[in-house]
């Protein structure tokens, strides 16, 4: 009873945050302006998944008062992206500013994994490949959620496909983080959707929340890679990695600044050159990428050998790319790199 109660008033306390938030938002111009790169008509407002932060704070007070398990450096290096993230939305911070905080925050990820592993074994060279290409690894999928909040709730839906098979794996396969910690990531999910899956959202997410929820989901999947040693969980997010991932390669290979604003993503040329409406794409992709994840939580509740799994979500990661850059390539022209006049001026 007393869990209920504090998931209500932590819901009641992220709707109060975001009433407050929006004047100040208003008054600081916090907005996504509209221009030719946009895939909205009016300006609206940004930053608001600065409740995902909050959601997370009462969290591990919550945690701490309960003396249930505290991953305090996870915590300080969340906070610490969430602080920059804020701090971004509010004013352009240098990305190489950004870029440190943001890889201190990811070794503060994985010593927590560590710690929570608790392994006594000597540190080699391999564990130091290990880590390094984990903090690559975490770096570049915590940042590919910064892309998808584009349309009106993309970044929304995605993390609720992503949240409810996490759930169903902590509860009936392996257990792995505190469910807590999925329980006040799922409350601010509900509570933006309410605000941002509408023809007319009232606020976007901004870099502090997608940033914050892209380095949580990937907390979760790194302890289930070293849980388990199955990696099929890293196609939890089949979505992300070829949406924003297959998006920045291509701009990569065509020339472009990846770090400029473009609307060259599939999901934003269905929305502004086929005229689908935001929310309908959006429920597409997270209509997907729950299958995905259900398929997965499937395949582990079943117990289905490692190989098999990993099989099955490569030839289903592959067959999806594939139908992406098709019905890009055609949205575009029949070209990807080599890109004509419009969408030069738009990206």
């Amino acid at each position: 009873m007393t869990e209920v109660i504090v998931y209500l008033g932590t819901t009641a306390l992220l709707l109060l945050c975001l009433y407050v938030y929006f004047p100040f938002a208003q008054k600081k111009g916090m907005l996504a302006g509209v221009n030719t790169r946009s895939s909205h008509h009016k300006p609206v407002v940004t930053g608001a998944g600065i409740i995902f932060a909050v959601s997370f704070l009462v969290c591990f007070v919550y945690m701490a008062v309960t003396d249930c398990y505290f991953p305090v450096c996870f915590a300080i290096g969340l906070f610490l992206l969430a602080a920059v993230s804020f701090a971004d939305d509010i004013k352009d911070v240098w990305f190489l500013y950004r870029l440190v905080v943001q890889l201190l925050a990811v070794v503060l990820m994985i010593v927590q994994v560590i710690i929570d592993e608790n392994t006594p074994e000597p540190i080699t060279a391999v564990h130091g490949i290990v880590f390094g290409v984990l903090v690559v690894y975490s770096i570049f999928t915590t940042n590919l959620f910064n892309f998808m909040d584009g349309i009106n709730g993309m970044l929304g839906l995605l993390a609720l496909s992503i949240i409810i098979p996490l759930l169903l794996l902590e509860v009936f396969v392996v257990d792995v983080i505190d469910i807590n910690l999925l329980v006040f990531a799922l409350i601010p999910t509900l509570v933006f959707l309410f605000f941002n899956c509408r023809k007319k959202p009232k606020f976007f997410c901004g870099d502090v929340g997608s940033i914050v929820l892209g380095y949580f989901f990937t907390f979760v999947v790194i302890k289930l890679l070293v849980a388990t040693g199955n990696q099929a969980y890293l196609f939890l997010f089949t979505i992300v990695y070829i949406e924003a991932g297959l998006t920045v390669l291509q701009r990569l290979l065509a020339g472009q600044n990846i770090f400029k604003p473009h609307r060259i993503h599939l999901f934003q040329l269905l929305c502004n050159e086929k005229q689908i409406p935001h929310v309908k794409v959006s429920a597409c992709y997270g209509t997907i990428q729950l299958l995905i994840g259900l398929l997965i939580f499937a395949m582990n509740y079943y117990e289905v050998e490692v190989w098999i799994q990993n099989v099955v979500c490569v030839s289903i990661a592959t067959i999806l790319s594939l139908v992406y850059l098709y019905v890009k390539r055609r949205i575009m022209g029949g070209h990807l790199l080599d890109m004509d006049e419009k969408f030069i001026k738009q990206c």
